[in-house]
């Protein structure tokens, strides 16, 4: 009987250690350290580094972590667009919100492309990621896709591409244009592609 409160003070303690941890690797990714080591996590965590290890077998399943709590995160940013809405409502609204998710996402976006080309799991949830917000455009833009007749395809690249996480960095950091700026931008783009 007495064992069960201490065995869930333990997990209680466990799971928030776990949770400092994922916090302190989003935190430092936010702040622009995209290859944040298991000593800076743990200092930022207020752990040992020996907690980090104990908590993810490696720096990888770290990472899957916190692709999932930052998917957990950006949920309540995407909310479904309805298909029979006027196409000007339609992209006024999806643009925003995507504008708002892309923005959300570039701190670990440009963590994902630092360590993507060496971890298998960031390459399957960066996969996983575009097929979902592909699918998104297949749902919303489904009346002018299916008008598009042989040429669907294209347009839906090119719908995917004005609306991507790339697009998106091309413009804020490459060009340096402020998130008003390139959302015009972006939706002009998703506009021009429907058309």
């Amino acid at each position: 009987m007495r064992e069960a409160p201490l065995t869930d003070g333990r997990t209680a303690r466990s799971l928030r250690t776990r949770e400092a941890i994922v916090d302190a690797t989003i935190g430092l990714l936010e702040d622009g350290d995209l290859r944040p080591t298991a000593p800076r996590v743990a200092s930022r965590a207020n752990v040992s580094v020996r907690s980090v290890f104990l908590h993810f077998d490696d720096l990888e399943r770290l990472h899957a972590a916190v692709a999932e709590r930052l998917v957990e995160r950006v949920a309540v940013l995407v909310f479904p667009v309805a298909p029979d809405l006027p196409l000007e409502v339609r992209l006024d609204r999806f643009v925003h919100q995507r504008a708002l998710l892309l923005e959300a996402v570039t701190p670990i976006r440009r963590a994902a492309d630092v360590h993507g080309a060496f971890s298998a799991e960031i390459t399957a949830r960066l996969r996983d990621g575009q097929a979902f917000l592909r699918e998104e455009l297949v749902q919303t833009f489904a009346p002018e896709l299916d008008a598009a007749g042989p040429e669907r395809g294209d347009v839906l690249d090119c719908l995917d591409a004005s609306l991507s996480w790339a697009t998106w960095e091309g413009l804020r950091a490459g060009l340096g244009r402020t998130q008003a700026e390139a959302e015009r931008v972006v939706r002009r783009l998703a506009a021009a592609a429907l058309r």
